[in-house]
């Protein structure tokens, strides 16, 4: 039991640190703007996304395609990729990351950390340059170093976090990185990761970094589209049913549970499967769908526009106040929300 209230309490403790869609220099603490001239470098780039093994690559490039024109882009393998290959201006990237970090509080217990997202970023090429001429490839901590010196020269674009299934979980919590690293490039571990799902996802950032303009997710608000709504179905993926508990560390499925939940919604909704409603966004078919992403024990509630990849409803749901779980009245805040479009 103590094992089990240690554990959830790293979770309450990871609760500020992520978001689902960040657009900025910066995805924790206050929202900043780019610094002057990032964004001016990154249309110059050519952008190298490394995705996960579980896609195929006419499938990445279909989405793409459809996605993504801020700047030329090209798919590379992981095991064909090695970012010193790319220490130049000329280059963006977008790749998965994800490590888990273990720390010890005053009082002996064990916190874990984890960090699972698609990160778009930049590097400083000049300061890389000159932290990797420093160091010695003899040395026990080489590699240690140089994860160090092309962390600490990365320029942020934007990050997508990712829903990770809970048969993922107690395995990314007892691994190295390295571990959790080959997992999310060779598994089907995330509830998020598909490849409508990735082409909405790549969308708002793409036009966020084509305007200029940052994109907070630690923000509850909604477009004048989310009118539509109160004409249209609301699609819900399937994998919205489950339900979460946070001392088994599992899922059940609690179809009555959230069918209920749904009943408080007052307009039209259609359970998907996730399958089908993913084939339906890279048709290009337009409709609204439901996206909740649950990161620990935050919850980020969207509704997209399948065929833009804006967000139209969005609200984010601190932690500590709240259940692992959406609830009656996370439904009755899009109610509200629709309410007020229609009376705009």
């Amino acid at each position: 039991m103590k094992k089990q209230l240690i554990l959830l309490g790293c979770l309450f403790m990871l609760l500020t640190i992520n978001a689902q869609v960040s657009v900025g220099p910066r995805h924790i603490g206050t929202s900043k703007s780019f610094p002057k001239g990032r964004l001016g470098k990154l249309k110059g780039t050519e952008t190298i996304f490394v995705l996960s093994d579980i896609i195929d690559s006419s499938t990445y490039e279909k989405l793409l395609s459809d996605s993504w024109d801020v700047t030329p882009y090209k798919l590379v393998n992981r095991k064909d990729f090695n970012i010193l290959d790319y220490v130049d201006d000329k280059y963006s990237f977008a790749n998965l990351e994800g490590h888990h970090v273990e720390k010890q509080t005053k009082s002996g217990a064990i916190v874990h950390y984890l960090y699972l997202y698609i990160k778009f970023f930049m590097l400083d090429a000049e300061g890389l340059k000159k932290d990797l001429s420093k160091l010695d490839k003899s040395s026990k901590r080489y590699k240690k170093k140089l994860r160090k010196a092309i962390s600490s020269n990365k320029e942020n674009l934007a990050r997508v976090d990712l829903f990770p299934k809970d048969n993922f979980l107690p395995i990314a919590l007892s691994s190295e990185s390295s571990v959790i690293m080959d997992t999310i490039y060779s598994k089907d571990v995330f509830y998020n990761y598909k490849s409508g799902f990735l082409k909405n996802y790549f969308q708002k950032v793409n036009n966020q970094l084509k305007e200029g303009e940052e994109y907070w997710m630690y923000e509850n608000d909604f477009l004048p589209e989310l009118i539509k709504l109160g004409k249209k179905t609301l699609f819900i993926p399937n994998y919205h049913l489950n339900k979460f508990n946070p001392w088994k560390m599992k899922n059940t499925k609690d179809n009555d549970g959230f069918k209920k939940v749904m009943e408080d919604y007052e307009h039209k909704f259609e359970f998907q499967d996730e399958n089908e409603i993913d084939k339906r966004i890279l048709a290009g078919e337009e409709f609204y769908y439901l996206r909740f992403v649950r990161v620990n024990s935050s919850k980020f509630v969207h509704i997209i526009n399948s065929k833009t990849g804006e967000i139209v409803y969005r609200n984010y749901i601190a932690g500590m106040l709240s259940s692992y779980n959406l609830k009656s009245r996370h439904i009755k805040d899009i109610n509200s929300k629709i309410k007020k479009a229609l009376k705009k």
